[in-house]
C-alpha cells in the first residue's frame, strides 16, 4: 500500500521522451505508475496502459499495433516489450516530462477484449474525460479531505476514478499493491487503517470482501460506496443497506462511453436501477432498426454525449458498425452498448442483460468468441464454446466446451491459453464433448451447450488414494475443501487434484479459508490468503495440519 496526495514531497524523475506523443506505460502498482499517467494527462500525452498480468504476447501485439516508439518501464520488464526505446523509471518517483508538448485530443487507449480473439483499443479523448469528472462530481462528493482507495487493475477504465480524477480532485489516494488487490483481510485492512471514505468496487470484489469480513465491519467509516462493471444484485445491496451507514451508488458505462456514463444512489431503494445520464449524455432505448422506443419498452442502449470514444484503433469497420447516427436524429452519434434497458415510470434506466455473446466477468468485459477463437488454435480442437456458469449471485466462471479425436489434457490447454489471454478469460474448467447441438440455421446453438455428451476420460491420470488412510483431521478437511465445488467434479476430486483444474475462483478459496478456520480454530497467515500459495488440496491440508500443530506447541 501506498499513499498519494499533493501535500507529500517525493523523488523526482525526469523523463525524455524525446517528443513522442504516444507512449506506452507497463508500471508495477506504485507511485510511478499513478504519477506517469497523471503526467500524461497533464501534458496532453496520449498514453497506453499496459497490465503487466497480460501475457507477453498479447503487451507486444499491442505495442506493433500502435508502432509504439517508446515505453515508460521498469528494469525487471524491459525483457517483456519490444519496443525501439523503453525509458526505466524508480518504483516510488514522481514522473515529469523534460519537454513541452502539443496536447492531444486523445487522452489515452484502452484495450478491451474482441470477437476475433484480438484486443481492441478504444480511443478516448480529453473533452469526454473533463466532462466525466464534472459529470461525476456533481452526483458524488468528491471532497478534497477525503480519501479513495485504488483497488482496481490499470487497464480497467475506472482506475481513473480512483487514481487521476481523484488526485485532480485534491484526494488523497490509497494506491493497494498487488496482494491487497486480492487478499480480502490485506484489502479490509487497507480500507480501516487508512481511513479510507470512498471505494469504488465491482460486486464481485465486494462479495469477496463480504465473505471474509461477514459484518463488514472494515466499512465502517466508508461514506461512498461505488459499485459497477457487473450486474449488481438485490441481495447484495440490501446486505451494504444493513451493515453500512454508507451512500451506495450504481454505476454504468461502457469504456466506448468514458468510464461511468449514469448513476444512481441506491442508498434507501428497494429496486436495482442504473439511473440517469451524466451531464452532457444521453441514453437512447431503441429497437433492431434503432429506431428510439417509448418508455417502459425494452431495447438496446445506446449512448450519445460528449462522453463518446474516437473509436476503435485501426479498426474503421467496427468503429462504423458501434457508433452511428440513429435514423430518427441524424444529427446525433450514439454507441450500440449491446445492452438490454428500459426507461421506468420515474425515468431512471433499468438495466436487462446482454444482447449478444459479450459478458462481464469480474468487471471485465469479455467477448466469448474471441476466447474460443484462441481456443481452436490449440492444435488438435475442431470447435469449441465458452459459456458462464454462475457460482454464486455475484460471481461467474467461464467454461469451454470442445470437441477433438484425441483427450487434450486440461492442464495442458490451461497452460496454453494463460500464454495468450490475461488470467480473467481463462476458463476454469475444460470438457470434451461428442459434439455440439446445432439450430435450424446450422449454427451451434449456444443456449444447449450443456445438453452436449461429455466423453469421459477412463483411467484418469489422478492418483487414487484410499480415503480410509487419512487422519481425522485430513478427512474433516478434505470434506470441507470439497463441499465447495459442484457434485459433477467432487466425485473425481483427489488430495493430489490440482486446484486449477477443477476452477478454483478467488470467492470459492475465500469460502474455504473461512470454513477451515472455523473448523479448526485457527487463522491462515496473510501471505497465504491467495489461492496460488495452494497448488493441490493436499498442500493446503498440510499447511492446516502444521498450523495446528503450532497452536499445540
Amino acid at each position: 500500500m501506498q499513499m498519494l496526495d499533493d501535500q507529500k514531497t517525493y523523488n523526482c524523475c525526469r523523463v525524455d521522451i524525446s517528443n513522442n506523443n504516444l507512449v506506452g506505460i507497463l508500471l508495477k502498482r506504485n507511485v510511478s505508475l499513478i504519477s506517469t499517467i497523471h503526467s500524461c494527462y497533464k501534458n496532453g500525452i496520449t498514453y497506453i496502459p499496459l497490465d503487466s498480468d497480460w501475457p507477453d504476447e498479447q503487451i507486444n501485439t499491442i505495442i506493433s499495433a500502435n508502432d509504439l516508439n517508446v515505453v515508460i518501464t521498469v528494469q525487471e520488464y524491459t525483457d517483456r516489450v519490444s519496443c525501439p526505446k523503453t525509458i526505466i523509471v524508480d518504483d516510488d518517483s514522481i514522473i515529469e516530462f523534460t519537454q513541452q508538448f502539443k496536447e492531444n485530443d486523445t487522452s489515452y487507449i484502452l484495450y478491451t477484449s474482441g470477437s476475433t480473439g484480438q484486443p481492441k483499443g478504444v480511443e478516448v479523448k480529453r473533452e469526454a474525460l473533463l466532462n466525466f469528472i464534472d459529470g461525476i462530481s456533481e452526483i458524488i462528493d468528491f471532497s478534497p479531505s477525503k480519501r479513495i482507495a485504488c483497488l482496481t487493475t490499470v487497464s480497467f477504465d475506472i482506475f481513473f476514478l480512483e487514481s487521476i480524477m481523484a488526485l485532480e480532485k485534491g484526494l488523497t489516494v490509497v494506491l493497494a499493491n498487488e496482494d491487497e488487490q486480492s487478499n480480502p483481510r490485506l484489502m479490509a485492512k487497507l480500507i480501516q487503517e487508512n481511513n479510507v471514505d470512498m471505494i469504488q468496487m465491482t460486486p464481485s470484489r465486494m462479495q469477496l470482501l463480504l465473505n471474509y469480513d461477514k459484518e463488514l465491519s472494515c466499512l465502517k467509516q466508508v461514506e461512498e460506496i461505488m459499485i459497477g462493471g457487473e450486474p449488481f444484485p438485490l441481495s447484495l445491496l440490501r446486505t451494504l443497506q444493513n451493515k453500512t451507514t454508507a451512500k451506495i451508488y450504481n454505476m454504468f458505462g461502457p469504456t466506448e462511453t468514458t468510464i461511468w456514463s449514469t448513476v444512481s444512489e441506491l442508498t434507501h431503494k428497494d429496486r436495482i436501477d442504473i439511473g440517469r445520464p451524466i451531464k452532457n449524455t444521453e441514453v437512447y432505448i431503441v429497437d433492431e432498426n434503432l429506431f428510439i422506443l417509448p418508455n417502459g419498452q425494452t431495447g438496446e442502449i445506446c449512448i450519445s454525449g460528449i462522453g463518446l470514444a474516437k473509436g476503435y484503433i485501426g479498426r474503421d469497420d467496427l468503429t462504423d458498425e458501434k457508433f452511428l447516427n440513429l435514423p430518427q436524429k441524424p444529427d446525433v452519434k450514439v454507441y450500440r452498448t449491446g445492452d438490454l434497458g428500459r426507461y421506468l415510470p420515474d425515468n431512471d434506466l433499468e438495466y436487462l442483460g446482454r444482447i449478444d455473446n459479450q459478458v462481464k466477468i469480474r468487471g471485465h468485459r469479455i467477448e466469448l468468441e474471441g476466447i474460443e477463437a484462441t481456443i481452436n488454435q490449440f492444435d488438435g480442437i475442431k470447435q469449441s464454446v465458452v459459456i458462464t456458469s454462475e457460482a454464486s449471485e455475484t460471481d461467474k466462471d467461464l467454461h469451454a466446451f470442445y470437441t477433438s479425436d484425441e483427450h487434450i489434457e486440461p492442464g495442458e490447454l490451461l497452460n496454453y491459453l494463460s500464454l495468450k489471454l490475461p488470467k480473467y478469460m481463462v476458463p476454469v474448467i475444460f470438457k470434451r464433448v461428442e459434439g455440439f447441438i446445432q439450430t435450424v440455421n446450422g449454427k451451434i446453438d449456444r443456449k444447449r451447450v450443456l445438453e452436449c455428451v461429455e466423453i469421459k476420460v477412463e483411467n484418469s491420470a489422478l492418483e487414487n488414494w484410499k480415503f480410509e488412510e487419512l487422519s481425522d483431521i485430513q478427512k474433516r478437511a478434505f470434506e470441507a475443501i470439497v463441499s465447495k465445488f459442484d457434485s459433477e467434479i467432487a466425485g473425481d476430486i483427489t488430495l493430489e487434484t490440482d486446484f486449477t483444474a477443477i476452477g478454483l475462483n478467488s470467492i470459492t478459496f475465500i469460502k474455504i479459508v473461512v470454513d477451515l478456520e472455523s473448523e479448526f480454530s485457527f487463522e491462515f497467515d496473510d501471505e497465504k490468503l491467495l489461492s496460488k500459495e495452494f497448488p493441490t488440496i493436499k498442500s493446503m491440508i498440510e499447511y492446516l495440519e502444521s498450523k495446528i500443530s503450532d497452536n499445540c506447541d
